[in-house]
């Protein structure tokens, strides 16, 4: 049985890490015609698109797919479909206050964009789409079933950069047609979404206002995590166009283009394990808990590997998949392969915190480090250039990665764990 779990849990990991490379991954493949097309004042509109949607899918349900990963062993499948609907209740709410914070904002926000009305509109609404298209993913890693997961990756990642391709070099529309392309294909998958979540009974219609305050409850001070993080990823651009200028944005856009392929292997390996995860140590068993310190000493080893494997390697890749103007980027790569390499180190931690309820102490310590890492890009951005933004990454991913393992020791008898494990 020990040995089938495993192999199951191998087996997924591997398949989540291959699907996500090669989905993700193709913006990453795609880079060499992407460059060739495509300016660095396109690729700094891009950019700046992707870090507001980033903290708009922050507000827009508040981050739902945590709570349905950290609560679906204890709930059910029945359970938890009464909580969906009300998922989806603050979803389309949060969806229509967070528009309307944009038009508040348009003018400060949207300086260097033309049709800016409309451009709001459309981030919005793609914003929706991505959250719906997260919930969805996180209902499948539940199941277990990666092929299905690597089946949907596949269709959305390879009909938006095929239509983004066509819409960028046989039409001509710079950036706008990988924004388009996404926001078309997402609109036709989120279809899909309901009509499958209906189907195999995830969503039922009951709204419930006990069940909105709980989740109000969880999800709230679990943004205040998820925006540190998102401080952390890329207040470093703002400030680099601050400091600097767009053209600077972009090649450091593309440093943390190749640089965030080791994340998305990390990833790859803790949507394979964190529905195991949590269906063990709900158990509390000695059993289920060497299980989980197995696998974690593991994955720890695997992203130390990983890490100084990629940084030996990403200087014969960079030169066969960049366009030279962008040759920059490669003095920051490592550096950023660092940071992100102590927030995959991180990652699992979390998920300890989590399942404690611990989601304010999340978010005090994530803005805590993400106060830091915007003291520390204004400081060495203006001294180092961009690579100052990438220290200040280091700094600040190897500070909350710290904390957090500290924090769940504390919380955790994990020492006592570990002997009986040895023994």
């Amino acid at each position: 049985m020990k040995r089938l779990l495993k192999n199951k849990l191998l087996g997924n990991t591997l398949i989540f890490t291959i699907s996500t490379i090669l989905n993700k991954g193709m913006n990453f493949f795609l880079l060499p015609i992407l460059t060739f097309y495509l300016s660095k004042s396109d690729y700094g509109h891009l950019g700046f698109i992707v870090s507001v949607v980033a903290i708009a899918s922050i507000y827009i349900g508040l981050w739902p797919s945590n709570f349905i990963m950290a609560k679906f062993s204890s709930f059910g499948k029945e359970k938890m479909s009464l909580y969906m609907y009300n998922i989806f209740i603050i979803t389309f709410v949060t969806f229509l206050l967070v528009l309307g914070v944009m038009f508040v904002f348009e003018n400060s926000l949207f300086v260097n964009f033309e049709n800016r009305a409309e451009l709001i509109v459309l981030i919005s609404v793609y914003t929706l789409f991505v959250v719906i298209f997260n919930i969805f993913n996180t209902i499948i890693q539940l199941e277990k079933n990666a092929f299905k997961y690597a089946l949907f990756q596949s269709i959305y990642m390879f009909s938006s950069l095929g239509l983004a391709l066509l819409l960028i070099i046989v039409f001509h529309f710079d950036w706008h047609g990988k924004f388009y392309a996404e926001l078309f294909v997402l609109s036709l998958l989120c279809i899909y979404i309901f009509y499958y979540l209906i189907k195999e009974g995830y969503l039922r219609f009951s709204f419930d206002l006990d069940k909105l305050k709980e989740l109000f409850s969880y999800l709230f001070p679990m943004t205040f995590h998820v925006i540190g993080l998102f401080l952390m990823g890329t207040a470093d651009k703002v400030f680099l166009a601050k400091y600097l200028n767009l053209e600077v944005v972009g090649v450091y856009t593309i440093a943390m283009t190749m640089s965030i392929i080791v994340n998305i292997v990390y990833d790859s390996a803790i949507k394979a394990w964190e529905p195991y995860f949590f269906e063990k140590i709900a158990t509390g068993k000695q059993a289920d808990m060497n299980f989980i310190l197995k696998s974690l000493v593991l994955y720890e080893g695997f992203v130390i590997v990983a890490a100084f494997v990629y940084i030996q390697l990403v200087p014969y890749i960079f030169s066969f998949m960049i366009n030279a103007k962008f040759d920059d980027a490669l003095a920051v790569i490592p550096l950023l392969v660092i940071g992100f390499s102590f927030e995959g180190l991180r990652k699992p931690l979390a998920s300890f915190l989590m399942h404690k309820n611990k989601v304010k102490t999340l978010g005090v310590i994530s803005l805590i480090a993400a106060i830091v890492n915007i003291g520390l890009n204004i400081i060495l951005i203006q001294k180092y250039g961009i690579s100052g933004a990438a220290y200040a990454t280091i700094s600040a991913f190897a500070l909350l990665y710290v904390v957090t393992f500290v924090l769940v020791f504390k919380y955790y008898d994990l020492a006592s764990v570990i002997i009986r494990w040895r023994k």
